[in-house]
C-alpha cells in the first residue's frame, strides 16, 4: 500500500511538472503557429500632409492595442503611432501619421523602415519584421535609373534625367578624392520638371522664409537630393553636399558653409561664369565678406553670388596652396569634432582670421585691420542662390552690396550698433526731421526682419537636431530559467519512479 502511495505521488508530480512547462513555454504571445501574421499591407499617401497605413492581421483575435513604429532612412529616430484595432475573422490595424508636420516631415523619396507592435491581454508583445517603403510623390508616375550608387528618378523627360544621372556621377567621381572618400554610400535623386511642379514638395517655412529662398535643388537626407529647376550646375552642387555630409559632418554640428558651399560650387564646374563677376568687382572694391560672417549662408541682396564665389575661392585657394591631402585632413578633423578654429590650426596651421588675410593677400588685397567685420552673423539657409546672367548683373549686384556695406558702416560710426540708430532715429523724430523718420522706419522694419529670419533658423536647427535611434527593450525571458527548473522536477520524479518499480521487483 505504501509503494502505491508512493507510485501515485511521483505521477502527480511529473503531471504537475508537464503541466507548469506547458504553462511557461514560449508561447510569449501565443504560441508560434498563433503569432500574429501581416497578410497584407497598404498605404494610402494623402499628399503632402499624411500616410494612412492598413494592414490585415491573422491570428491576432487576442490583440489589446497595436502601435505602427517607423524610423526615415537612414538616419532617422524612431517613431512610434497608436493604431486603431478592428477585429474580425482577419483583424484590421490601421494608423495614421504625418509627412509634412513641422516637427516630422518625411520627404518625397524616403526610404522608411517600419514594423507592426501587438500587445496582448495579459500584456505580452509581439513585433512583425521589419519592411521597407518608400514615400513618393503620388501626382507623378515615376520610373528611375541607376549607375553605380547613383538613383535617378524622374516622371517627365527621361533626357533630362539620363544628363542628371552622367553629370551626377561625374561629379561624385570628380569631388569624392578631394574630400577622402572611397566608398559612397547609395545616394537618391528625385527630378520634378520644373518648380510649379515641385509645389509642396519643400517643408513647411514661415511665408518670410518662403519668399526669401530661391533654391534649384536641396538635399534634404543623407542619401536624398531634391531637383526643382532640373540644370547639370544644381544636381552637381547638390550631390556634393552628399559628400561633403558624409566625410565632414560631426558630432556636434555642421560645417561652416564656406567650406561646405565653396566645396559644392567648385563642383558646379561654371562658377566662374555665374558667381566670378560679382566676386570680382567686390575684390576690386574691397567689399569680400570676412571669414567669419560666412559661418552661415548669406541671403542679403548683393551679397548671395559674392558669398558662394567666395566660398569657392577660398576653398580652391586651399586646395591650390596646400593640396588635396590637406583638405582630407579638415574635413576628417570636423568629423571628429573639431571647431572651425581647432580644425584649422591643426591642419593649415591658420585660424579664420589668418586664412581670411591670407586669401585677401592672394587675390591683392591688405590684411582687416584689428576687430573690422569679425562678427559671425546668422543668416538664411540658401541651398542654391540665383544665378547670375552676365558680368554685368553680378556687377549690379557687388554695387548693391557696397552700398548696404556703406550703410552699415555708417551706422557704425553713428551709433556703434542697430539699437543705437534706433535710438538716435528716435531722436531725430522728437526733432522733427521726416528725412530721419523715414530712415528709422525702415531700419525697424528691417530689424524685425532678420529677428523673424534668426528665430526662423533657430526653430529649423531644433527640429533637425538629429535623435538616436532606439529599440524597444524586450522581457526578461523568465520562461527559460522555469523550464529548466520544471526540467529537473520531471527527471527527479522519474528516477523516483524507477526506484520504486526496482524496489517492487
Amino acid at each position: 500500500m505504501k509503494r502505491v502511495g508512493l507510485l501515485l505521488a511521483t505521477a502527480g508530480i511529473i503531471a504537475a511538472a508537464w503541466t507548469f512547462m506547458a504553462s511557461v513555454s514560449p508561447l510569449n504571445a501565443q504560441s508560434a503557429e498563433e503569432s500574429p501574421t501581416v497578410q497584407g499591407t497598404r498605404f494610402e499617401n494623402a499628399w503632402p500632409d499624411s500616410v494612412t497605413v492598413t494592414s490585415l492581421v491573422g491570428g491576432a483575435e487576442n490583440v489589446e492595442s497595436a502601435t505602427f513604429l517607423y524610423a526615415v532612412l537612414p538616419e532617422g529616430a524612431l517613431t512610434r503611432e497608436p493604431a486603431e484595432v478592428a477585429s474580425g475573422d482577419v483583424t484590421r490595424v490601421t494608423a495614421v501619421f504625418p509627412t509634412r508636420d513641422p516637427m516630422l516631415w518625411i520627404p518625397a523619396g524616403a526610404d522608411f523602415e517600419w514594423h507592426w507592435e501587438f500587445v496582448f491581454a495579459n500584456g505580452e508583445k509581439f513585433e512583425t519584421e521589419p519592411q521597407i517603403w518608400r514615400y513618393e510623390d503620388p501626382r507623378f508616375e515615376w520610373q528611375s535609373m541607376t549607375e553605380g550608387v547613383l538613383e535617378v528618378s524622374w516622371y517627365d523627360d527621361r533626357g533630362v534625367a539620363q544628363t542628371m544621372l552622367d553629370e551626377g556621377i561625374a561629379a561624385l567621381e570628380e569631388i569624392s578624392p578631394f574630400l577622402g572618400l572611397d566608398e559612397l554610400i547609395p545616394i537618391k535623386v528625385y527630378v520634378w520638371a520644373n518648380t510649379e511642379d515641385a509645389r509642396e514638395v519643400e517643408r513647411i517655412q514661415s511665408e518670410r522664409f518662403e519668399e526669401s529662398v530661391i533654391t534649384g535643388g536641396t538635399r534634404v537626407l543623407a542619401d536624398l537630393v531634391h531637383i526643382y529647376t532640373p540644370s547639370r550646375w544644381v544636381v552637381r552642387h547638390e550631390l556634393t553636399h552628399v559628400l561633403t555630409k558624409l566625410a565632414g559632418e560631426g558630432p556636434y554640428g555642421d560645417l561652416p558653409a564656406w567650406l561646405d558651399e565653396g566645396m559644392a560650387t567648385l563642383a558646379e564646374g561654371d562658377w566662374i561664369e555665374r558667381r566670378g563677376g560679382a566676386l570680382q568687382y567686390a575684390i576690386n572694391n574691397d567689399i569680400v565678406l570676412s571669414l567669419r560672417s560666412m559661418e552661415s549662408p548669406s541671403n542679403r541682396p548683393g551679397f548671395v553670388d559674392i558669398f558662394y564665389g567666395q566660398s569657392a575661392a577660398i576653398v580652391l585657394y586651399l586646395l591650390t596652396e596646400y593640396g588635396n591631402e590637406k583638405m582630407n585632413d579638415l574635413f576628417r578633423a570636423f568629423k571628429e569634432g573639431s571647431s572651425v578654429d581647432d580644425a584649422l590650426l591643426e591642419v593649415y596651421g591658420l585660424d579664420r582670421d589668418a586664412l581670411d588675410n591670407a586669401w585677401r593677400d592672394s587675390v591683392g588685397l591688405g590684411p582687416r585691420e584689428e576687430g573690422e567685420d569679425r562678427s559671425t552673423v546668422i543668416e538664411d539657409e540658401v541651398i542654391s542662390g540665383p544665378e547670375v546672367a552676365d558680368d554685368e548683373q553680378s556687377s549690379e549686384q557687388a554695387a548693391e552690396a557696397e552700398q548696404d556695406r556703406a550703410e552699415e558702416s555708417q551706422i557704425e560710426d553713428d551709433g556703434g550698433d542697430q539699437q543705437g540708430s534706433q535710438q538716435q532715429a528716435g531722436q531725430a523724430g522728437e526733432a522733427g526731421d521726416e528725412e530721419q523718420q523715414a530712415a528709422a522706419s525702415a531700419t525697424s522694419r528691417s530689424d524685425e526682419e532678420i529677428a523673424d529670419r534668426v528665430a526662423e533658423i533657430e526653430r529649423r536647427q531644433d527640429e533637425r537636431r538629429p535623435r538616436p535611434v532606439f529599440e524597444v527593450a524586450g522581457p526578461f525571458p523568465w520562461e527559460w530559467p522555469l523550464i529548466g527548473i520544471a526540467g529537473g522536477l520531471v527527471v527527479l520524479s522519474g528516477l523516483l519512479l524507477v526506484r520504486v518499480l526496482t524496489a517492487r521487483d
